[in-house]
């Protein structure tokens, strides 16, 4: 029997949830995490929005797929049929989006062949009513309202992105030091006291509140994600269906989102459900993110496309692998977010290998209200390499570049080995340095 699908997907929360020890409230995923699998280290394949959702939704590369930016710049998929919606469509599945995408721009999600869409409006973007959508969508599935079809539900949850867009049915305005776009709530009234800053950042007052910031809108798409699993049990349709909780990249702090750095492209990643994702297993190995792909396609019986790079993840959490991890190398990519500023990395389980095509970096910088601080103390003034080599056992932070220490030689031409090989062999314009340049929108 084929399982129903539901992909719950935040929007720039990285791994800063209760389940990988931060210290923040979310009990719908830990309560996920105890019953299915979580997988500690798993990446996106890209630091920003669209290039890291087509990437999980396709099996391939960011570069792979045409990809190379976010959609309201013009960029999109070489072929949508390649879309994870249009191959369960095509295999029977019925499909329905509820709440946020960003593989098309808002303006036509026809590409993406959903049945349904869920919102009102139509235009990919996330409410509040939302989820209200996905749970109404799912009373209907078990009450025999699709019929005898297998279901795929994207729920798209923009919490926690920063707040880009201003609400005023909602009395939201703009403000980036809010972390929710569907709830209004003062960070200046946020008690960060107590609040232990991020790792890598100083601990000054006003980036332990831009920390606390950040927790209340964890702690909402946590809320959010919650409904809809309770939705499920509820309902009685837990035993046949898979939930994939996870994010698109990490957060929006400087030295995450829009860098190849373990916070910019480490992702939380939980999975309940039929093919062995029970029991509360913690899977330790490296896994990029579209991995999840070709496991959907193997689940609900199709076979895997020759052009997908991702490798399914059943033999992983029912440990039937053959000892040896599943993949040697994680590859993550960022061309533009905005503004061009090109890098690729190679990451294995002990070290990182990152190549850029120019310096001073980094060019993009964060949103957000402690920008301007970092700026003044020169945060953004140190001159990155056009090569950097960490290690990670050593140098979790990716803080000491050793790309000419004698001592690591060897495995600096190991990893440049196997990323100069990735790139060509997926013909990636990282090697001429020639990339293409945005669209404009219709």
């Amino acid at each position: 029997m084929r399982p129903n699908i539901v992909y719950l997907h935040a929007h720039d929360a990285g791994r800063f949830c209760e389940p990988y020890g931060y210290a923040v409230r979310t009990p719908a995923l830990m309560a996920l995490a105890r019953e299915g699998v979580l997988f500690r280290k798993a990446y996106c394949a890209a630091p920003t929005c669209s290039p890291s959702r087509a990437a999980l939704l396709s099996g391939q590369h960011p570069h792979q797929i045409g990809m190379f930016g976010l959609t309201n710049q013009g960029w999109k998929f070489d072929d949508y049929h390649k879309h994870l919606v249009r191959q369960l469509a095509d295999a029977g599945y019925h499909t329905a989006l509820a709440g946020c995408q960003h593989e098309v721009d808002r303006s036509d999600l026809s590409p993406l062949g959903y049945v349904e869409l869920l919102d009102e409006k139509q235009t990919g973007e996330f409410y509040q009513h939302s989820i209200t959508h996905a749970e109404e969508f799912i009373s209907r599935a078990a009450t025999g309202g699709l019929g005898d079809a297998p279901f795929f539900l994207s729920v798209g949850i923009d919490e926690p992105h920063r707040n880009n867009i201003a609400r005023p049915d909602l009395g939201i305005g703009g403000e980036s030091a809010l972390f929710s776009k569907t709830r209004f709530y003062d960070p200046e009234r946020l008690d960060a006291r107590y609040t232990a800053p991020l790792p890598h950042l100083p601990d000054l007052p006003e980036i332990r509140r831009d920390v606390e910031s950040l927790r209340v809108g964890a702690e909402a798409m946590d809320e959010y994600m919650g409904r809809v699993i309770r939705a499920i049990d509820e309902h009685g349709l837990a035993e046949n269906t898979l939930i994939i909780a996870t994010t698109d990249h990490g957060i929006e702090f400087a030295g995450g989102k829009k860098t190849l750095t373990d916070l910019g492209t480490g992702v939380f990643l939980i999975v309940r459900g039929p093919g062995g994702f029970v029991g509360g297993k913690v899977v330790e190995e490296i896994i990029p993110q579209f991995d999840l792909y070709p496991t959907l396609l193997e689940l609900s019986g199709q076979e895997v496309p020759e052009w997908v790079e991702g490798k399914s993840l059943i033999n992983v959490v029912n440990d039937e692998a053959d000892g040896s991890p599943l993949h040697d190398y994680v590859f993550t990519e960022q061309t533009y977010h905005g503004v061009l500023e090109p890098m690729r990395a190679a990451r294995s389980e002990r070290y990182k290998l990152v190549l850029r095509t120019r310096t001073p970096a980094p060019i993009m910088r964060p949103d957000g209200p402690t920008t301007p601080l970092l700026e003044q103390i020169g945060w953004f003034e140190r001159s990155d390499a056009t090569a950097e080599f960490y290690d990670l056992y050593l140098d979790p932070q990716e803080a000491c570049n050793r790309i000419d220490d004698p001592e690591l030689a060897g495995p600096v031409a190991a990893h440049r080995e196997a990323l100069d090989e990735w790139m060509k062999r997926t013909n990636d314009p990282f090697v001429t340095g020639s990339f293409p340049e945005p669209s404009p929108r219709a």
